[in-house]
């Protein structure tokens, strides 16, 4: 009977220390973790059309409060005036060192799905006219540099590249970005 209780006794606790650990809740409360707002507004590039136009982007994330990764939604808007990509994906970043309090430099990689008007592409120097709209899923990846103003506030440089398919008939190639973004933790 001992050993059926010591058993028992040893599971409970293992349990009731795995949902302790996996709380989310009790680790925003104590400041474990930061919900991040980020936007970036600067410039892409659509390798069809080879003409570069605005790119910026809007995320909600999450973070430890040491920083080291991020996970995060984003919206991304593109228009080239013949393209108009709207994406919602989800990103990871990750520093690539483990002491980054003020400065340092990360990778990311994400998923994203992505509603895509195409108005016109060009197409050996010449404009097609397409009017045709599609979707597409697609990966992404991408480095940056951020930089730590105060322990709340950051601004970052941003490369991104965005590996979009075939939408409506054409092969868009890759969408990059190159983006000033600034984020906010709560």
């Amino acid at each position: 009977m001992k050993k059926i209780v010591g058993a028992l006794a040893l599971l409970f606790s293992l349990s009731a220390g795995a949902v302790e650990w996996n709380n989310p809740i009790e680790g925003f409360c104590v400041g474990e973790y930061q919900v991040v707002g980020t936007i970036g507004l600067g410039q892409g590039e659509l390798q069809i059309n080879d003409d570069q136009d605005f790119y910026g982007y809007g995320s909600v994330g999450i973070s430890p409060s040491i920083g080291l990764w991020q996970v995060e939604l984003r919206y991304t808007n593109f228009d080239d005036g013949g393209v108009d990509i709207d994406q919602y994906g989800i990103n990871f970043k990750v520093d690539f060192t483990l002491n980054c309090d003020v400065h340092c430099l990360y990778w990311m990689a994400g998923w994203n799905y992505s509603e895509v008007d195409v108005d016109e592409v060009i197409r050996g120097g010449l404009p097609v006219i397409v009017e045709d709209n599609g979707y597409d899923n697609y990966w992404n990846a991408g480095v940056g540099y951020r930089y730590r103003w105060t322990r709340d506030f950051d601004t970052s440089v941003e490369y991104m590249y965005n590996d979009v398919g075939k939408v409506a008939g054409f092969d868009l190639g890759h969408l990059r970005g190159l983006t000033v973004n600034f984020a906010y933790r709560f």
